[in-house]
C-alpha cells in the first residue's frame, strides 16, 4: 500500500497523546451511534483510518473533557431530532464545538493586576507610600 502524503512529503504522524484523544474521540462516537452505523458509514479498517487521519488534527486538539462536552451536545442534539446527527458525520460534531463556545477555551480576559479595583482607602494608601518614595529619592524629606 501506497503511503498518502500530506502537504509535505513525510507522512502525517500524531504523539503517543493524540493518539490517544483521536481514540477516544471514536471510542465515544461508536458508543453513540453504535456498531452497525459505524460499520455502514466507514465499512472497513482502511476507511476508518482514512477518516481518523483526516479529522485526526482537529479532534487532537481537544481534551476529554472537551470531547465529553461535545458529545453531551451531540446527545441533547439527538433527542431534539436534529436529522444532522442521524449517522456519524465528523465535520458536523466538530462544528457543534465551534457554534457552541464562540470563543476558543484557551481564550481568557487578562486583567493586569495594576487596573483591578481597589477601594479608595487602599489607593491612598499606596499612593501615600509611593509619594513618600519619590520624595525620598529626590531628597525631599521635609
Amino acid at each position: 500500500m501506497q503511503q498518502a502524503y500530506t502537504t509535505t512529503k513525510k507522512p502525517q504522524t500524531f504523539s503517543k497523546d493524540e493518539k490517544d484523544v483521536i481514540a477516544y474521540f471514536f471510542f465515544r462516537l461508536q458508543n453513540t451511534y453504535g456498531i452497525s452505523r459505524m460499520q455502514a458509514q466507514w465499512p472497513d479498517d482502511n476507511s476508518l483510518s482514512l477518516a481518523k487521519r483526516e479529522f485526526g488534527k482537529s479532534i487532537a486538539k481537544m481534551c476529554r473533557e472537551e470531547i465529553n462536552a461535545l458529545f453531551d451536545e451531540l446527545h441533547a442534539e439527538r433527542q431534539k431530532g436534529n436529522d444532522k446527527f442521524t449517522f456519524p458525520d465528523i465535520d458536523a460534531i466538530l462544528s457543534l464545538q465551534k457554534t457552541k463556545y464562540r470563543i476558543a477555551s484557551y481564550h481568557k480576559l487578562y486583567i493586569p493586576h495594576q487596573l483591578q479595583p481597589d477601594s479608595q482607602k487602599e489607593r491612598r494608601e499606596k499612593n501615600i507610600i509611593a509619594l513618600a518614595k519619590l520624595k525620598e529619592e529626590l531628597g525631599m524629606n521635609a
